[in-house]
């Protein structure tokens, strides 16, 4: 792409119909805002890197880049991986005095009912991201179709602080009122491999298909899901790379949460 020179850039701009207004051209912004990216997209200096990955991720005829094709491929290959990653075996486990494995039915009964559903049916789905809940220190991965979790790891009281740490706002008051938190942790080169970029939009219709399960915690107040976190923060926390494995949805789980969301929003107003 050309190099554009900015100050050429501004003189060119033109106020729109939606009333984007533009700096003067001696100005520098320092401090861009979420509303600024929307007005600046208007004209030829419009980068976006959500644009940029809508843009990526389409399929263009004539392009050599083809992408799975055969149902029945993906399938063999999304059904060996549920087989073989998911299940534990003795050499991954670190300590052989405290088992990472933790029975379903124990499970059930330290969380929230609604979170029961989930890797439960629809096996295939959970495919590309991998659904992580923390419970107090305690981190488990829910095995899709097992009836098993695995405990991830046990974070210690700093990890703990620096999770906390890592979110904002009404956040902050959401999570210190919920019994645990459902997280989201996103693999979309496991759909890359098979579809390219577009894989990572299969990701994402996945994760939407997963959480609607909770619609109904979601409407009552029971859960409610969290946007204000630092992302690289959760990643570096619990040991992602932020690129392969990278924090995605964040749901706190609780009785009242959504109370506690709109006594934060007064606080804040």
């Amino acid at each position: 792409m050309a190099l554009i020179d900015p100050a050429e850039y501004f003189i060119k701009q033109t106020s729109s119909v939606e009333g984007t207004l533009m700096p003067p051209i001696n100005s520098i912004d320092l401090m861009p805002q979420v509303h600024l990216d929307y007005q600046c997209r208007f004209g030829d200096f419009n980068v976006n890197p959500a644009e940029l990955f809508h843009e990526n991720s389409k399929l263009v005829r004539g392009s050599t880049r083809k992408i799975a094709s055969d149902p029945n491929y993906v399938n063999s290959i999304i059904q060996t991986y549920i087989d073989t990653s998911y299940n534990p075996i003795p050499e991954s486990v670190d300590n052989i005095d405290v088992s990472p494995i933790l029975p379903f039915e124990i499970w059930q009964q330290q969380v929230p009912d609604y979170l029961h559903k989930l890797g439960r049916h629809d096996v295939k789905q959970y495919y590309a991201f991998d659904t992580l809940i923390l419970s107090g220190n305690t981190l488990n991965k829910i095995l899709p179709g097992k009836s098993i979790l695995w405990t991830e790891q046990l974070l210690s009281e700093a990890q703990l602080e620096a999770f906390n740490h890592a979110f904002y706002g009404v956040a902050v008051e959401a999570l210190s009122r919920s019994s645990c938190v459902l997280m989201i942790i996103g693999c979309p080169w496991r759909y890359m491999m098979m579809y390219g970029p577009r894989g990572y939009r299969k990701m994402l219709i996945d994760i939407g298909f997963v959480l609607s399960t909770l619609n109904p915690a979601l409407e009552d107040g029971k859960a409610i899901m969290v946007d204000h976190f630092y992302d690289n923060e959760i990643d570096r926390i619990l040991g992602f790379d932020g690129v392969e494995r990278s924090i995605q949805v964040i749901i706190a789980c609780a009785d009242r949460v959504l109370e506690a969301v709109e006594s934060a929003s007064t606080e804040d107003e």
